[in-house]
C-alpha cells in the first residue's frame, strides 16, 4: 500500500471571541432610558423596531430600526428611546481581543437584511442555553440553565464569529470603500507561521521584506523582530536556509549549479555558492559528492 503524503493546512484566526458577557432582547418603552456605562469588552446594539438614541462619548446616534452599532470597549455610552415610540433592541457583549476589531470602532450602519438571521440564531441559542430573563437592562452575568442545549455558548460564538467576519466582507466589497486594515493574523504568537508560510512559498523568486510587510499588514520593524524573537534568526536569514535546502533537492536532481542558483534567484553563481557554505559548511560540489 502506498503511503501518501498530505499537507495539513494551518488555519489562522482572523478573529476569536473568547468570552461571551451578556445577551440581551429588550422591550423598551416610550421613557426608556438606561444612565451612561463603560466596560472593558466589546457590545454590539441591534435596533429590532422603531428607533433608540445611542449616545457615545457625547455624539448621540439615531440608531433606526435595522442597523447596528458596535461599543468599543472603555467607551462610555448610554441608551434612550424618543419618548413617543416603545422599541425593540438586541445586545450582545463580548471579549475580543483580535486585532480585527479594530475595524469595527465607531462603526453605525445598517445590517445587511441576508445577515440578520444570525442574529436571530445567537437570541434562540441564547434562550436554550442561558436563563434569560425577560427584561433586565441591568444583566451582568449569564447563567446555564439546568438542562442547557448541547454546544449552545459555542454555537453562539461561532454564529458572531461568522457575522463579524461577514460584515467586514460586505462592507470592504463596497466599490465606495476605501483600503481597510485587516491584520491576516491574529497575535503575534501565530506572526512567525504567517511569515514562513510565504517564505516557503516564495523560493523560487526573490522576496523582500516590503513585500512580506505589505501581505501581513505589519511594519517590517514588527515582522523582524517578532520573527527574530520566535526563531531567534532574522527573516532573511532563514529565507536563504529554505533556499538551501531546496537547492539540496535540486542537486540530487543533477540540475547543475548555474541553474539552481538561477531558479532560486541567487544574485550570482559566486552568490549561490558561498551562501551554500555559509550555511552547510560545504560547497555545492562537495555537497553532491557526499551524497553520491
Amino acid at each position: 500500500m502506498e503511503n501518501k503524503s498530505f499537507y495539513m493546512y494551518k488555519i489562522s484566526s482572523l478573529l476569536n471571541i473568547s468570552k461571551i458577557v451578556t445577551i440581551h432582547y429588550q422591550k423598551l418603552d416610550k421613557n426608556y432610558e438606561f444612565p451612561e456605562e463603560q466596560h472593558n469588552f466589546w457590545e454590539i446594539i441591534y435596533c429590532d423596531k422603531n428607533e433608540v438614541y445611542v449616545t457615545v462619548n457625547d455624539k448621540v446616534y439615531n440608531l433606526k430600526k435595522g442597523e447596528i452599532i458596535f461599543l468599543a470597549p472603555s467607551v462610555g455610552h448610554s441608551v434612550k428611546c424618543d419618548n413617543v415610540n416603545p422599541a425593540n433592541i438586541f445586545i450582545i457583549s463580548f471579549e475580543c481581543k483580535s486585532k480585527t476589531m479594530n475595524y469595527f470602532k465607531d462603526k453605525h450602519f445598517a445590517l445587511p437584511e441576508e445577515l440578520r438571521f444570525l442574529l436571530s440564531s445567537i437570541m434562540t441559542e441564547a434562550k436554550n442555553t442561558f436563563v434569560i430573563p425577560d427584561f433586565d437592562p441591568n444583566l451582568n452575568q449569564l447563567v446555564l440553565k439546568d438542562n442547557p442545549s448541547i454546544g449552545g455558548a459555542q454555537v453562539i460564538k461561532n454564529n458572531l464569529e461568522e457575522l463579524l467576519i461577514k460584515i467586514i466582507r460586505y462592507e470592504t466589497a463596497k466599490p465606495s470603500s476605501s483600503a481597510v486594515f485587516i491584520s491576516k493574523v491574529e497575535t503575534s504568537d501565530s506572526l512567525e507561521d504567517e511569515i514562513i508560510n510565504i517564505l516557503q512559498n516564495s523560493l523560487y523568486k526573490k522576496l523582500s521584506l516590503d513585500e512580506i510587510s505589505e501581505s501581513l499588514h505589519y511594519g517590517k520593524t514588527t515582522l523582524c523582530k517578532t520573527f527574530k524573537k520566535k526563531t531567534d534568526k532574522t527573516i532573511i536569514n532563514y529565507y536563504l536556509e529554505l533556499k538551501i535546502d531546496e537547492s539540496k533537492t535540486l542537486i540530487r536532481e543533477n540540475k547543475n549549479f548555474s541553474e539552481i542558483a538561477n531558479l532560486l534567484c541567487f544574485d550570482s553563481l559566486p552568490h549561490f555558492t558561498k551562501t551554500f557554505k555559509r550555511i552547510t559548511t560545504m560547497t555545492p560540489r562537495e555537497y553532491k559528492n557526499s551524497i553520491l
